[in-house]
């Protein structure tokens, strides 16, 4: 086919993407400028603008005003903090725990009202109760974030938050649900209890060392 013969849309669209293939482009690479894109799949300028503008509606690129065109979808600004722990690892989502959650444990153990320790300990006794593990994944979530209210704090709760929605992605709650055992589940379950009884008698400091034994646990559970 020359140059001058007109091609259908999937035709073109196909050049384009065995062009991508055959250049080994990826998700985030940057297409040539449109003039030598457009000499290397033979059409003209205007095909190709059609065959973008297409392609970006359809998710498949995005172009900027001076920046060019870029395969895959935009990504509009920074990758926030919740964005960069929900798609973290399993381990890494846990060190980042341990640094923060026996620190909020201790501001709970200060600032938590009797309403707050009545929810609390709420949500430690549906997760001895509770005999489904997806079940008591979400009471167990619902406990850290019911500590990270206590706390008066947006910002903690929007990372135990962001922490709860990692645990239940599909990675780490294979990962859970592969080494949760009975024995596991009592041992957590008498962290909890611990972790309670330190907030009822407002030990700030004792708050934070159960919460970093309760961890550190997890992390025993999951990756030893």
């Amino acid at each position: 086919m020359t140059k001058s013969e007109p091609r259908s849309a999937a035709a073109e669209t196909n050049e384009l993407l065995a062009f991508i293939a055959q250049n080994e482009l990826a998700e985030g690479d940057k297409l040539p400028p449109e003039r030598e894109l457009a000499s290397e799949l033979g059409i003209s300028r205007r095909a190709l603008r059609h065959l973008l503008t297409r392609m970006e509606l359809d998710g498949q690129l995005w172009r900027g005003r001076r920046n060019g065109t870029f395969l895959g979808r935009r990504t509009v600004g920074p990758v926030s903090v919740d964005q960069r722990i929900i798609r973290g690892s399993p381990a890494t989502v846990l060190e980042t725990r341990l640094v923060v959650e026996p620190s909020m444990t201790a501001i709970a153990a200060v600032k938590a009202s009797e309403a707050d320790l009545l929810h609390i300990e709420t949500c430690m006794r549906r997760t001895a109760e509770v005999k489904n593990d997806e079940d008591w994944i979400k009471w167990d979530g619902a406990f850290h974030l019911a500590i990270a209210k206590a706390t008066r704090n947006d910002v903690l709760v929007g990372l135990v938050t962001a922490f709860n929605e990692a645990r239940s992605s599909g990675d780490w709650q294979a990962l859970r649900l592969a080494t949760i055992t009975p024995e596991k589940r009592r041992k957590t379950i008498a962290h909890h209890r611990t972790i309670c009884d330190m907030l009822r008698k407002r030990s700030a400091d004792d708050a934070s060392r159960a919460m970093r034994d309760h961890l550190l646990n997890t992390q025993r559970n999951l990756f030893e």
